[in-house]
């Protein structure tokens, strides 16, 4: 269990997911040789603002044999998910050799494979369209709904985004398949833990069910639909540092604060990130910090570019992002654009920033995140752990009991620690003491969706609902699809009882159709 503790709480919470930017960027607006009148560029542009029938109507005035207008009519297929039509039209050797049509025509096939038997649901009245590869994934819907809801309200109120109807969700079952639809090297999204991409007018998320116990996948929406939104109101210009601060900024406000959103804060990271030479100049991440050559320097990444988008939208005016935004579509560079909007060049702001950030006291970050080395005797507790899940699944509690106690008690602040610890107390009759491992979330160094489970249980038994609800709001956030999370979430009075936006029975149903083994029974 403690094995997996540098991946979970580095790449793939704090660093979980992100765009594919600048990979593929069209040409800027303009005419070239092979489109005199500029029809292809403007197609180009009006693409990315998702203004799809007004590429249309641009590409219906062009030559149809210019290579590029043949290879935004491709680009335009794939915003619209006409796969199969993508990879048709780069067919034509003299388009497909371009390297904007070898890209282009890769993913239209890769995604075209992806598609070939998946499902749809539709919300026509919100203008959300959610494709399953996996039918079993179909129960997320109203939880993605109500999140691409509240995120596009929040990215309305904070960036000034006008939505494009309809708004395109494709859920994965594999890491494989998340590279085929969006262009992501598989290596990079391996190394860095990504589980999401915003790319080619869709965002493309892992299944949460692809993961042992899920990932923040509502917060992970949240976030790519951001660089949705940046994309479409910048026509794709934004640089990489604004696309990942503003979408980490913005991944957490559509909801409620929850306790973890400043744990650990992003300046703690980027101090100790500088302390490893792991640190990179805001503008030069390269085309995705996905593609950085592993989890730390994405967690740096990460954090730096956070931070200083906190620190530039709690220095300026309230609209200052969605002034910038839009000041981008028009802007030779993103310099030009920020002096524009704020009288200061990025220059100029990271050296305020980075004075800001120096003026800070030194906070302290655990070892257990794993930012340039290992805690101590992790190889020892990860060897007893692992025997405790063995011992309880066979039920041997008290003897689970005796390896989890030669742990160091820092360990704790693993909550995948804490959960099995609580675990094991249960099963040797003592409650109580479960209780309190679980009580008081500040105590973890993340949040964990098991984690949640039983402190929802244990209240639940307790009849402390408003705290069993609310723990099991947070499961479900995290680990949708578990027994722990969905089945125990129902009401004891009511087993049948909807809940969780109307999905309790039904994720429950799905949990035990998944049919995962218990905790040291796999």
């Amino acid at each position: 269990m403690i094995a997996r503790i540098k991946m979970r709480f580095s790449a793939a919470v704090i660093a979980a997911a992100t765009a594919l930017l600048a990979v593929c960027g069209p040409t800027r607006a303009g005419a070239d040789a092979d489109d005199p009148k500029g029809y292809a560029a403007r197609a180009n542009d009006l693409t990315l603002a998702m203004e799809y029938d007004k590429a249309r109507a641009e590409l219906a005035k062009a030559d149809p044999n210019s290579p590029a207008v043949v290879l935004a009519k491709a680009r335009l297929a794939l915003y619209e998910e006409d796969c199969d039509l993508t990879a048709a039209l780069l067919a034509r050797a003299d388009v497909g050799q371009m390297d904007e049509g070898r890209l282009i025509a890769d993913v239209g096939r890769g995604c075209a494979r992806v598609t070939a038997a998946t499902v749809v649901d539709k919300d026509e009245a919100n203008g959300i369209v959610i494709r399953y590869q996996d039918d079993a994934d179909r129960v997320l819907t109203p939880v993605l709904v109500d999140t691409v809801l509240k995120a596009r309200a929040s990215l309305t109120r904070d960036l000034g985004v006008e939505w494009k109807r309809p708004t395109r969700i494709t859920v994965v079952r594999d890491l494989l398949s998340l590279s085929a639809m969006t262009g992501l090297p598989y290596k990079a999204a391996q190394t860095t833990g990504t589980v999401a991409v915003a790319k080619w007018g869709r965002v493309t998320l892992l299944s949460p069910r692809a993961s042992h116990h899920g990932y923040p996948f509502r917060d992970t929406l949240a976030h790519e639909l951001t660089h949705l939104a940046i994309a479409m109101q910048t026509r794709d210009r934004a640089p990489l540092w604004l696309h990942e601060g503003v979408a980490r900024r913005e991944e957490v406000r559509w909801r409620d604060p929850g306790i973890f959103d400043e744990r650990p804060s992003v300046e703690s990271i980027v101090v100790r990130g500088m302390e490893l030479k792991l640190d990179l100049a805001l503008d030069k991440l390269g085309p995705s910090i996905a593609m950085l050559p592993s989890a730390d320097a994405a967690m740096v990444a990460f954090a730096e570019v956070t931070s200083f988008i906190k620190y530039f939208a709690e220095s300026s005016p309230a609209d200052a992002l969605a002034k910038l935004l839009v000041a981008l579509r028009s802007a030779n560079t993103a310099d030009e654009a920020l002096k524009a909007v704020s009288q200061e060049t990025l220059a100029q702001w990271d050296v305020k920033w980075r004075a800001q950030l120096a003026k800070r006291a030194k906070e302290p970050l655990s070892p257990m995140f794993g930012l340039g080395g290992t805690p101590p005797g992790l190889g020892d507790s990860r060897e007893r752990s692992r025997l405790a899940e063995l011992l309880l699944g066979r039920t041997h509690p008290t003897e689970a009991l005796t390896e989890l106690d030669k742990i160091p008690a820092d360990m704790l602040a693993d909550p995948s620690l804490r959960y099995l610890r609580a675990r094991v107390l249960e099963g040797a009759d003592s409650g109580k003491q479960a209780e309190s491992l679980v009580e008081d979330p500040k105590q973890w160094m993340a949040s964990y969706g098991p984690c949640w489970a039983i402190r929802g249980r244990l209240a639940r038994l307790r009849k402390d609902d408003p705290t069993a609800d609310g723990s099991f709001a947070e499961a479900v956030a995290h680990d949708p699809v578990s027994v722990e999370a969905a089945c125990q979430a129902l009401p004891d009075s009511e087993p049948a009882a909807p809940s969780l936006l109307g999905q309790g029975a039904p994720l429950c149903e799905a949990a035990r159709k998944r049919a995962d083994p218990d905790l040291g029974r796999e």
